[in-house]
Formats: structure tokens, sequence, C-alpha cells
């Protein structure tokens, strides 16, 4: 029993050549073959180097697709490039607004973003490419972005479910936090003043905050309908913490 071989004769099937291939046998009865190297050496390794790179691939394009799927979770289809998926021309856009190239230079850095200008002068586009070339940062930021009502909605949705301060923190620990059109439709006194208290707290954190008006700093504190003692802080923070460019319709 002891005699039997530990290898045969075989034709690898990749490259057809004579090779010792090794034999597993049955740890019951050694007499029985279970399995038979069917490849050389050589072409078992490269083999396995194939498989390895396939998977390597394979992971890789997984992770693109998450990443994907929670860009598009993120960014509106409208603002989304051809390349994922979306309308928007980037290089057209430039074309047409200029000074939209210096708010996608802008650092991430505890100091935050204010576009101001008219509607239709490509602030909340010029935005969303700012957005964007944080998002392919690493490591990636936590990036949240919502819309003006999107804010009020979810702030009153918050207080009625007793959820008001999860939501709070979720949005004031974000890495990044944008927030489009405020000052636009009217807040809830209980809405505005969720909003002073999420500025207040990432200006203390350093955590930047970036926003899209089509008002200056003293009409949009009088939109948010905030009482004096709280509007003038506000718009404080609002200066001290974020730059201000002004887009103009091209």
């Amino acid at each position: 029993m002891n005699d039997l071989p530990d290898s045969i004769d075989a034709t690898c099937r990749t490259c057809s050549k004579s090779f010792a291939a090794a034999i597993c046998r049955s740890p019951f009865d050694p007499t029985k073959v279970l399995a038979t190297q069917r490849h050389c050496d050589p072409c078992l390794r490269q083999i396995e180097t194939k498989t390895a790179e396939a998977n390597a691939l394979s992971r890789a394009q997984e992770a693109r697709r998450r990443i994907f799927n929670a860009w598009e979770g993120i960014c509106p289809i409208e603002f989304r490039n051809e390349l994922e998926g979306g309308f928007h021309d980037e290089q057209r856009f430039f074309a047409d607004q200029p000074a939209a190239k210096q708010v996608t230079e802008h650092p991430y850095s505890g100091k935050g973003l204010i576009l101001r200008g008219q509607t239709d002068a490509g602030k909340t586009r010029a935005m969303w490419c700012l957005m964007r070339r944080y998002w392919a940062e690493v490591p990636r930021l936590r990036l949240i972005a919502l819309s003006a009502g999107q804010f009020d909605r979810e702030a009153r949705d918050a207080a009625g479910t007793f959820t008001l301060t999860a939501w709070f923190d979720r949005l004031a620990r974000a890495d990044a936090l944008f927030i489009d059109d405020i000052g636009k439709g009217k807040w809830t006194p209980a809405t505005s003043g969720q909003f002073w208290e999420l500025v207040d707290d990432r200006c203390k954190h350093h955590r930047p905050i970036y926003l899209t008006t089509n008002l200056n700093g003293e009409t949009l504190v009088t939109s948010l309908g905030l009482e004096r003692d709280i509007a003038e802080p506000l718009l404080r923070r609002l200066r001290q913490y974020c730059d201000v460019i002004v887009l103009k319709k091209s």
C-alpha cells in the first residue's frame, strides 16, 4: 500500500506538454484517486495569476458600482454628467459660465462657500461640480445635500417623530453639508432655529457648510424670519466661516 505513486505521467490541458501530475487519494481508501493535477506547474501558476487578476478586477468594478450608486443617491440626475447617467455637460457649462471654474477650485477646509446670484446664473450646477470634486477625493467625504425645502420638511418631520436629535447630529457631523436655494420659500420659525443651531455647531467644529442663494446676507436672514438676537450672530458666522462667490448670468 505504501508503494502507491504520488504522481502519474500526464499531459497538461493548457500547453499539452507532459508532466508529473500530483494525485490526491482518499484518506479512507488510499487506492481510490479523488483528483489528478490537470495542468503543469508553470501553467497552474499562470491560471492562478489570471484568476487573482480577474477577482481583483471584479472587486474594483463592484467598488466602482457601489460608489456610482452612492453618488446617484446624492446628486440629482440633472447635475450628474453623462458618464454618471445624467444630463450635465460640464465642458459647455464652463464655457457659458467661466466663473464656475473658481468654484471648483475652492479647497476643502474648515471654511465653507456661499454662491450668490440671480436665478439661472448656474449657482446650483457650479456647486454640484465642486461637490463632485470633493466626492472623488480619498478618503471619501461624508457628503449631505439638501434643497432648502427638503431641509424644512425633514426638520418638521424629525420634530414630529421625536427624531430631531438624530437628524440634527447627522447633518452636524457630515464632512460637507450643501443646502441649495436657501431663502427661497417660507421656513417655520422652528426650522430657522434649527438652521442657526446647525450653522453654529458646524462652525465651532470647523465643518464647512455650502449654500446657494439669490439673496445677500441681510435679506437672507430676514427671509428666514429670525429674531435680531439670532439673525446677527448667524450672519457673522456665515461671513466668518464661508467664502462668497457671486455668479452672474451669462
